[in-house]
């Protein structure tokens, strides 16, 4: 499995769920890869408690890709994530190195995908859809794509104002990614209104707990507390086979799919 998690709007909680569903993936080798534009490594400054140096860094491919050595370059980057069977490419050090993973993007994507098949679910955190230096051309290798929002009704309006770019860009290079969304929480919209006004289905609902903070902040929660969260068991129990379900019932067909303008209805009345 390749899953690619994007978004629409600020702050939705795509970092966090990434790392989340890392941390909780059903395989023995699970590779999360730091790809958002923006730069900085939310694992290591908020899970990893900035213990560890953040030397290792996507930018560190750019010049192994020009002398055809990313494979072994990719290697040498990863860092495991203590006590789990995660690895992690940490993302770029500062934004203005955005520019120069351009050539990267693209080989990188097909590596990562030839990597999924062979038994790695490999999670990529890929930052706001539509931002400058955006790792489009790694996304479209995907098996999922995920757009992750809020359904607040300002959430769900950046969604619909941004989706249809990604389509496009997805139906340009014929990408079979499936294309869904993950939603945090259902209030003050359910997943159902989601969909009837995005016209994109639910792959997954997540629990909007403070228990997130877990994987944003490395939150040492009681194991009394990890028994009963609602968040955590979901990530275990459920959140998984609802991708890979979707994986499979929703492959991209361009050539019959829905229109990419189609008209939409919009959200009304007041929800609390």
């Amino acid at each position: 499995m390749f899953l690619a998690l994007t978004s629409a709007s600020r702050s939705p909680g795509v970092s966090t769920t990434a790392l989340a569903l890392a941390m909780n993936s059903p395989t023995d080798r699970t590779l999360l890869v730091e790809a958002d534009a923006i730069g900085s490594s939310p694992v290591l400054a908020g899970y990893m408690l900035g213990n560890h140096y953040h030397d290792r860094s996507l930018i560190n491919l750019v010049d192994a890709n020009r002398h055809g050595r990313l494979k072994a370059a990719l290697t040498e980057q990863l860092i495991q994530i203590p006590e789990s069977s995660v690895s992690l490419l940490p993302g770029l050090v500062h934004s203005a190195q955005a520019d120069a993973m351009r050539p990267v993007w693209g080989p990188l994507g097909v590596h990562l995908a030839g990597l999924s098949v062979d038994d790695t679910n490999v999670i990529v955190d890929a930052g706001r859809i539509g931002q400058r230096g955006a790792p489009v051309e790694l996304i479209v290798n995907a098996t999922t794509i995920a757009i992750v929002t809020r359904t607040e009704r300002t959430a769900i309006a950046a969604l619909r104002a941004s989706q249809n770019a990604l389509r496009q860009q997805l139906s340009a290079v014929q990408s079979r990614a499936s294309l869904g969304l993950i939603l945090i929480g259902e209030s003050p919209y359910n997943a159902e209104e989601v969909t009837k006004v995005t016209g994109l289905d639910v792959i997954a609902v997540l629990p909007d707990s403070d228990d997130a903070k877990v994987f944003s902040d490395g939150l040492s929660i009681s194991k009394w507390r990890r028994r009963r969260s609602i968040y955590l068991y979901t990530l275990h129990r459920s959140t998984w086979p609802r991708i890979t379900k979707f994986a499979v019932s929703h492959q991209a067909d361009w050539k019959s799919g829905p229109a990419l303008n189609a008209a939409l209805p919009t959200l009304t009345g007041e929800r609390r």
